[in-house]
């Protein structure tokens, strides 16, 4: 055999060596659901980012071996996307991934059926994909699955993380079942995350959980922190028992009296003021709303912009007084310094209207109206202002 031949067969066989590995679709999305539908098959999903180690050492060492590529080849429609570009944003935010790698199997319906973080081995993946290979699910909703009955244990947690902001009144379902099923007494930090998401008073199934396994969750959780969720769980049973719904009020004197011991003064009157903003507004209690927010937000260095201008567009919007107007204009004022954005400007310009602040109104209207058009916001009440006389 001449030598052309032989570096001929020494080319090849490296070319057949190089392309030995998981066969990555180079599609969008929803055509990789699509052809998972149609191939009645799981996609497999890489989830990485171009800095992290480990997803390099996975592409190079776990996704290049031959037994790894024939079985996923042939099971899984495979798909990988940069957490941090394109679409890739997009998902991340959509299955709440903030590690990687993360390795994701899913159903037609882009449903987590499967879920691993981090590094792991050849022989580990391998094992990880022939767990995962459910056929069955592909066409398959899980929520149908869940209300009929059918997940198990592994499926629960996985439906816990992908309807818990989708859907939370089904998560918190799903996690009463999950617990009720839970028979060992040692906790992952997916399922600390899981119970403390879906424990929302000491009357909850969940808080029984919460108790009851107070040593396997302070393995994960600190004592201090555990206590601190706890007591937040029994304040808010208390504030609840102050409450009033018939005449929309909270007796404070109660809370601040029987909360004693819970929090120390300060945070326990700072917890109190932030529910009853909340409830004041959700109830539409605007006076109480008014006095709270007026009080709470005397010092307005001590709070968030977000606060701050919650707090006086509902005044803006709401009052008529001039001293209310006066407080809530300051605080959006401190925000516009820090942050000129169309909600910012929107805001003051709307409270100096209302406080017959004519000039200050239309320039900060005309601000507003021009972050409007590159925000692709409303700007009709804004243009309303700018052409007052």
């Amino acid at each position: 055999m001449n030598k052309i031949s032989i570096l001929l067969i020494l080319f090849v066989s490296q070319l057949s060596f190089s392309q030995q590995s998981i066969k990555f679709e180079d599609s969008d999305f929803a055509t990789i659901l699509a052809k998972a539908k149609a191939e009645k098959k799981l996609v497999f999903m890489d989830a990485y980012a171009a800095w992290c180690g480990p997803c390099k050492l996975m592409e190079k060492n776990v996704f290049t071996d031959k037994n790894v590529a024939d079985y996923y080849n042939q099971n899984f429609i495979n798909s990988h996307f940069d957490m941090e570009k394109g679409e890739g944003k997009t998902l991340a935010a959509k299955y709440g991934i903030r590690s990687y790698p993360t390795l994701l199997f899913l159903n037609g319906e882009g449903e987590i059926v499967g879920k691993e973080l981090g590094y792991i081995k050849t022989e580990e993946f391998l094992e990880l994909g022939k767990k995962n290979n459910k056929p069955s699910l592909v066409n398959t909703n899980l929520k149908d699955e869940f209300l009929k009955g059918k997940l198990d244990q592994a499926g629960l947690l996985n439906f816990i993380n992908l309807y818990a902001s989708k859907d939370p009144a089904l998560a918190k379902q799903a996690s009463e079942k999950y617990f009720a099923n839970k028979k060992d007494k040692t906790f992952s930090g997916e399922e600390v995350n899981a119970l403390l998401n879906f424990t929302q008073s000491v009357d909850d199934a969940n808080y029984k959980v919460f108790v009851s396994n107070k040593a396997g969750i302070t393995e994960l959780l600190p004592e201090n922190n555990y206590k601190q969720f706890d007591n937040y769980l029994k304040l808010m049973k208390l504030i609840t028992s102050a409450t009033d719904d018939k005449t929309k009020t909270i007796d404070d004197a109660k809370v601040l009296k029987e909360g004693e011991g819970l929090f120390p003064k300060d945070e326990l009157t700072k917890s109190l003021n932030v529910y009853k903003l909340n409830y004041y507004a959700a109830h539409e209690n605007f006076p109480a709303y008014e006095k709270t927010a007026l009080e709470y937000y005397k010092n307005p260095d001590e709070f968030n912009a977000n606060e701050l201008l919650t707090a006086a567009s509902t005044i803006g919007e709401k009052s008529k007084d001039v001293k209310s107007l006066q407080a809530a204009s300051r605080w959006a004022e401190k925000v516009v310094m820090s942050s000129e954005n169309f909600d910012s400007t929107s805001i003051l310009a709307t409270l100096y209207d209302k406080l017959g602040k004519k000039e200050e109104a239309k320039m900060f209207a005309g601000m507003a109206a021009n972050f409007a058009k590159e925000e692709n916001r409303d700007a009709a009440k804004m243009i309303e202002i700018l052409n007052k006389k």
